[in-house]
């Protein structure tokens, strides 16, 4: 009885043995598991965090390029109605001087009486082009930015001063304090340059204006009055968000102290940031017949080549006669027609 009772002892120790080491077993394969599954868990998390920075820079270069396309819509259109406006005016003076023509030449003037020894009068000199009574305006949006030290060395390198018209550079704006150390005028454009915010409505567009007056003021001391509309005052891409908001901001403007311009050359150079250098001088070569002269350019990080055609634009102006001059609210006024 004794020894069947040990060996029954024996038999469930080697059970109980057995049992435990499938458990130990069981238990190292389930940690094993474990601990691969949250590997992967951290590999996974760490793929989904790449992927949405990756989204964010990638809709963020999305956001700049279609900002930069519109810029270029709306200049274009802007400079559609400045040309289509100034070849208004020539076809109006050209029916004048037909009209005068033909009253002369069916109405018989009256011939003087004859005098003995007539004296010969002087020849009329023909009329050409006065470019020395044109004030020239050169202008500078979307700066400051890593291109702006370079069109400061240019502008003092010719003696020349400019008007500047700043958004927010972020790292850039330090170059704001050189813009006015040389002379220049520091202007407002905006501070988010986001069409989309600033024409949602009047009191989101002069929110954009006060914080980028405010980051000028704080930058350089100076407490600027000078505007220009992102996109001009005759962009339509407003009235996306807004329709007729630019035709009421351009009605308060002097009533809250602001001037703003707009231009009557454009260089070309919002069209692409790879415009050849010899298009935008050609493009600065095209005069109004206006004496004041503003030239739209700018000093943004991508336009190299309007870094490179500015020593040509400023050498022909010269050559020309034309003075040089900055904006300020006392400057006779360019504003194009308001389309909203």
């Amino acid at each position: 009885m004794t020894k069947k009772r040990i060996r029954i002892e024996r038999i469930i120790l080697l059970v109980l043995a057995a049992a435990i080491l499938c458990l130990s077993i069981a238990l190292a394969v389930t940690g094993s598991k474990y601990k691969t599954l949250k590997q992967n868990s951290a590999s996974a998390s760490e793929a989904l965090v790449s992927a949405q920075q990756a989204q964010e820079s990638l809709a963020g270069q999305k956001q700049q390029e279609a900002s930069s396309y519109q810029d270029a819509l709306n200049e274009q259109s802007a400079a559609y109605e400045s040309e289509k406006n100034e070849l208004n005016d020539k076809i109006s003076e050209l029916n004048k001087q037909i009209a005068l023509k033909k009253a002369t030449t069916t109405t018989k003037p009256e011939e003087p009486p004859a005098t003995p020894n007539p004296q010969p009068q002087p020849a009329t000199p023909s009329k050409t082009p006065d470019l020395s009574a044109k004030t020239i305006y050169l202008t500078f949006d979307d700066g400051p930015s890593s291109r702006t030290p370079e069109v400061l060395r240019i502008l003092k390198q010719y003696g020349v001063k400019a008007t500047f018209f700043v958004i927010n550079g972020g790292k850039y704006n330090k170059y704001m304090k050189d813009i006015v150390a040389d002379g220049h005028t520091i202007a407002l454009h905006s501070y988010s340059h986001d069409y989309k915010k600033i024409y949602s409505s009047e009191t989101a567009y002069f929110q954009d204006l006060q914080q980028i007056s405010d980051l000028v003021y704080n930058e350089t001391g100076v407490r600027s009055n000078v505007v220009r509309f992102p996109g001009g005052s005759s962009n339509t891409v407003s009235r996306k968000y807004n329709k007729g908001i630019m035709s009421r901001l351009t009605a308060q403007m002097a009533d809250k102290g602001y001037a703003y311009f707009d231009w009557n050359v454009s260089s070309g150079d919002a069209n692409g940031n790879s415009i050849p250098a010899a298009t935008l001088i050609n493009n600065c070569r095209k005069l109004p017949s206006k004496q004041t002269v503003v030239v739209l350019m700018h000093d943004a990080g991508a336009k190299k080549t309007t870094v490179a055609a500015l020593p040509a634009i400023i050498e022909y102006y010269k050559a020309a006669g034309c003075k040089f001059g900055t904006l300020s609210s006392s400057t006779p006024t360019v504003h194009q027609r308001v389309l909203n």
